[in-house]
């Protein structure tokens, strides 16, 4: 339970960090746009300026539309942890198998002794009879 504990931490600890990373990077992104927007309203045409305005539009509603990153990872994560899980069920449902099969085993191991030993007495009394006469000239 500690580890859990522990890796949820971190994980919480990691995504707080890419989130603010991210907020950082998006203001930085923003700030060199405005200033790129002014320097070309200066020296482009207004034609060019609202093409490439628009294009930058497509693309940040394009880039805002996408499934976001951490999303998906979390999503796997929780996917492997639940076959992990999957897994160590089996693995017990295996263990416990193995512990029946064992007390079958040597539950069983009398009457393999027994029926060997069977098998040999029925072989020398089959053996006994077919042959009357060995035992009866001694």
């Amino acid at each position: 339970m500690t580890t859990q504990h522990s890796s949820d931490e971190h994980h919480g600890v990691l995504q707080s960090t890419f989130d603010v990373f991210l907020a950082s990077t998006r203001a930085v992104t923003d700030l060199v746009t405005s200033a790129g927007s002014a320097g070309a309203r200066a020296v482009l045409p207004s034609q060019v300026n609202d093409s490439v305005s628009r294009m930058l539009s497509s693309m940040r509603a394009m880039v805002e539309q996408a499934p976001q990153i951490t999303d998906e990872l979390e999503v796997l994560v929780e996917e492997l942890r639940a076959k992990r899980l999957s897994i160590q069920a089996l693995q017990s449902e295996l263990n416990v198998l193995d512990r029946q099969l064992d007390v079958l085993e040597r539950a069983l191991a009398p009457v393999q002794t027994w029926s060997t030993q069977w098998t040999r007495m029925q072989h020398a009394l089959l053996h006994t009879l077919d042959h009357p006469e060995a035992g009866g000239s001694a």
